[in-house]
């Protein structure tokens, strides 16, 4: 099908431009806002640095299997690789509210093999005619993947973060914006007159360029004695530039879920880490929404009992103490085998390590 030319190559993360949905980064949006970006670099990071295993359920048993061609064939050469794919996904649902994609190709039994999503501006969808648009032109939904974030009642799109919220990042833009030495608009940072003579439009740029560059570099700036420095007062509301940083950056990260520590902010109350563990399983359950999505998502493209889990386990990092502790237990009860449990530490199997240990039945004889 010609509608859609699939490209072997990572679609652009930054096609958020202007408000108004241009194509190409700009100062000017969303993604300039430091909180904005780093709650979307954390959700991306994240979600594509996981672990992808594949099972098949049969009954109460779950059997790893191979990953599916739909996953296994995204690191062909020349394609996006798995992880870029899992990140393009995070990308379309915490940007957009929406992640879309097009299904380029089906095994034999009509089950998706390869998926690429689409960026922002190459699909629509007519709530009225209850149609997908792609580049313009009507397609049918069985060519659709659709992962929405938060849907109203009554909708089938998910609610778009970069949209709904524009107007409170437009606050944090405006106030990042004033932070910095070279803006424009706003009260001056200071005055700088020449008081031997009236300069020309051309000698006062030229200072006014020197002096931006002398402070832009923490230098001191060096004049002779007809020239007198004055610093501007800032205006009280507009010396609240700071306050109003750290506030959309802990409320940046309440609307994603995220800890407001993670992406710059202060945290909301005295609790604090008591080691990297536990940092760890609260980044973990503050993405917990977003793996179920993809999950959820994957699974109804796999054939039935088959479904992918991402591997979270893999992002929590113990002492070794606890570790010792937590695979010995493990051992004891018989959920892990001997080779199982080598294999968490990077060791091969032994001679009979892959038997698993059965616990006496309470009350029996010893």
């Amino acid at each position: 099908m010609s509608l859609f030319r699939t490209e072997k190559r990572a679609q652009g993360w930054t096609d958020v431009g202007l408000w108004t949905g241009g194509t190409g980064p700009s100062p000017k949006g969303a993604t300039g806002l430091v909180p904005f970006f780093a709650s979307i670099r954390h959700i991306v990071d994240f979600m594509s640095t996981l672990p992808a295993d594949a099972y098949r359920k049969d009954g109460d048993v779950r059997t790893p299997i191979a990953l599916p061609p739909l996953l296994r064939r995204l690191d062909d050469p020349g394609d996006v690789g798995l992880g870029n794919w899992i990140g393009q996904w995070a990308y379309g649902l915490a940007v957009h509210g929406n992640a879309v994609g097009w299904i380029v190709d089906w095994d034999g039994y009509g089950y998706p093999t390869s998926v690429r999503w689409l960026p922002r501006n190459q699909w629509s969808w007519d709530s009225i005619n209850n149609r997908w648009y792609v580049a313009g032109q009507p397609v049918s939904g069985q060519r659709i993947v659709h992962c929405p974030w938060i849907v109203p009642e009554g909708k089938k799109l998910g609610i778009s973060p970069l949209e709904h919220f524009r107007q409170f990042w437009d606050a944090g833009m405006a106030a990042q914006e004033y932070a910095d030495v070279s803006r424009g608009g706003g009260a001056p940072p200071a005055h700088l007159k020449n008081s031997a003579k009236v300069l020309k439009r051309e000698e006062a740029e030229a200072t006014q360029a020197s002096v931006i560059r002398s402070f832009a570099s923490g230098k001191p700036f060096v004049t002779g004695s007809d020239w007198d420095l004055t610093l501007t007062t800032i205006p009280p509301n507009q010396m609240q530039f700071l306050e109003t940083l750290q506030l959309t950056a802990n409320q940046t990260a309440a609307i994603f879920g995220l800890d407001p520590r993670e992406i710059g902010g202060s945290a909301t109350e005295s609790l604090t880490y008591a080691t990297d563990e536990s940092r760890s399983l609260n980044r973990a359950n503050n993405m917990r929404p977003y793996i179920v999505r993809f999950e959820g998502m994957t699974a109804r493209m796999l054939p039935e009992r088959q479904f992918i889990r991402l591997n979270v386990d893999a992002t929590i990092r113990t002492d070794i103490k606890t570790r010792t502790e937590v695979i010995g237990a493990q051992l004891a009860d018989g959920r892990l085998s001997l080779d199982e449990a080598r294999a968490l530490e990077d060791r091969g199997p032994v001679d009979g390590g892959g038997t698993h240990r059965i616990p006496p039945a309470a009350g029996a004889a010893a």
